[in-house]
């Protein structure tokens, strides 16, 4: 199959699969009013592969001459991945802040089994690198919507995968081999737009011991396969369609849902890892290294929305020469350039692996980046609030506004500068609320990995020898260590 237009891929989702949102089961996730927020979302990805001014960026031709989705190549290039980054970048502003969900995290699971599988396969005489390479060929040629099931519900958080009670069934795992594949059991929370995916990548979430072995385990599957159950997250926006009072949750429902397994059969050719519990933790490291430039991305391209949010309400309230505002944008403006500045050179000073010629962002330059944006995020929201007043708390919806009766009244006490007119300023406090609800505020913190995740990471990659080597040279302390950066700089001051 060629690229799929828009509605090929809205005729795959009618498959029977097993889907709940709302305490109901749905027989249709294309005509659902709920989850069609999510389709029209997702269905974006195809109306840019056909679109003439974007699918030369978004498409390209594999080793065969055929014409397939760009993000399903490897990426084997510092040009690759700032490619990459462009294309998440315009998936990202196209759908005000939140890239079209069809491939976004899907991609960066097949390409961390493409640098480990290998691996495994070398330690053990495994075939999963051919697996995953056909994975790969079947999702280019089915030009497939993947979704990525890494997050286990994990039950007690104090105890191992293998210990929890009352059941074990926290995390996925193998509960039956046969001699044509595997029976899996369990649940995958968080699982972005899994209900309109054509197929669920799963990977493990965590490192394992030896007793968890079961739980060390990765393939691929149809989001119809027998035993397979979503339940979709409650969704933000009460009024689907409703745009003026829900700009962004009427146009985006990422659909976090959850995902049950219950002893759903996995074939062998799509099975990527089957116990082999060392590499449990390198495929969800590896993970994190590729999809931090999708992180990075775009939140810088969600920012530009935050800080324009916050310039125009100053402009139309006529306060943007107030010296406090002014600061405030200021720091927004710094905000978000800064995590673009942040996520490039992540993608600049880029990284392989010797298991591997593909390559991803540096992985300091990108657990910084991402900490930076996640960190700061309640700040930002403080400062567009703090400029935009407290009718973002108790702005009168779209109902009243264009209701005959009242809507002259309304139009007249809620203006601001004149010439500016009134929908327009309250459009704009409806964006700005829509920006700051608990839900942005939650997936900012931890979506791709917690403060406490890039933490960690940022304290296992720390250079700490190289920051000592420059305090023992000012501090005139010679104890016999060497550095390759410090030991090699002449002596100073000169001795003239």
């Amino acid at each position: 199959m060629a690229i799929r237009t828009p509605l090929q891929y809205i005729d795959s989702l009618k498959d029977g699969r097993v889907v709940y949102c709302l305490g109901e089961r749905v027989e249709d996730v294309t005509t659902h009013p709920i989850l069609k927020i999510c389709l029209n979302w997702m269905a974006m990805d195809y109306v840019l592969q056909q679109d003439p001014q974007f699918a030369e960026l978004v498409t390209d031709r594999d080793e065969s001459g055929d014409v397939v989705s760009f993000v399903f190549l490897p990426q084997k290039s510092r040009e690759d991945l700032l490619r990459l980054r462009d294309v998440v970048k315009m998936w990202a502003r196209v759908c005000f802040g939140k890239p079209s969900g069809a491939k976004f995290v899907g991609k960066d699971g097949l390409n961390a089994l493409t640098v480990v599988a290998p691996r495994v396969d070398r330690e053990h005489g495994t075939e999963y690198a051919a697996n995953v390479e056909a994975y790969r060929r079947y999702l280019m040629d089915t030009d497939a919507s993947l979704a990525l099931g890494m997050t286990d519900v994990k039950g007690d958080r104090s105890l191992r995968p293998s210990q929890q009670k009352p059941h074990q069934d926290y995390y996925v795992h193998i509960v039956k081999e046969k001699s044509d594949g595997i029976v899996v059991r369990g649940a995958k929370a968080h699982i972005s737009q899994a209900p309109l995916s054509n197929e669920i990548l799963v990977l493990p979430c965590r490192a394992m011991r030896e007793d968890d072995k079961g739980y060390a385990v990765s393939f691929g599957v149809p989001v119809n396969a027998p035993g397979l159950t979503m339940i979709s997250a409650e969704p933000e926006v009460k009024e689907p369609g409703n745009f003026f009072d829900y700009p962004l949750s009427s146009s985006v429902y990422i659909n976090d849902a959850m995902i049950i397994f219950d002893d759903v059969f996995i074939p062998n050719d799509r099975v990527f890892l089957k116990a082999e519990w060392p590499f449990a933790g390198q495929i969800a490291y590896m993970f994190g290294n590729f999809h931090r430039l999708s992180a990075e991305t775009y939140k810088a391209a969600e920012l530009e929305i935050l800080t324009g949010a916050a310039a125009l309400m100053a402009e139309y309230n006529n306060v943007e020469h107030i010296p406090h505002i002014k600061e405030k944008l200021t720091w927004l403006v710094h905000y978000t350039e800064a995590t673009e500045i942040m996520g490039r050179a992540a993608c600049d000073h880029c990284v392989s692996e010797p298991d591997s010629d593909l390559v991803y962002p540096n992985p300091m330059y990108a657990n910084v980046a991402k900490f930076f944006f996640a960190d700061n995020w309640h700040t930002g929201i403080k400062y567009l609030q703090d400029i935009a007043g407290g009718i973002v708390g108790t702005c009168p919806s779209a109902a009243d506004h264009f209701n005959p009766e009242i809507h002259g009244l309304l139009d007249k006490y809620l203006g601001a500068r004149e010439g500016v007119p009134t929908e327009h300023r309250l459009r704009l406090v409806k964006l700005i609320r829509d920006l700051g609800s608990s839900y942005e505020d939650i997936i900012t913190l931890h979506a791709e990995g917690s403060l406490a995740a890039q933490k960690l990471s940022i304290y296992a990659l720390a250079d700490f020898e190289r920051y000592k080597a420059a305090a023992k040279r000012a501090a005139r302390i010679e104890d016999g260590s060497t550095d390759q950066i410090y030991s090699q700089l002449p002596q100073f001051p000169p001795m003239v």
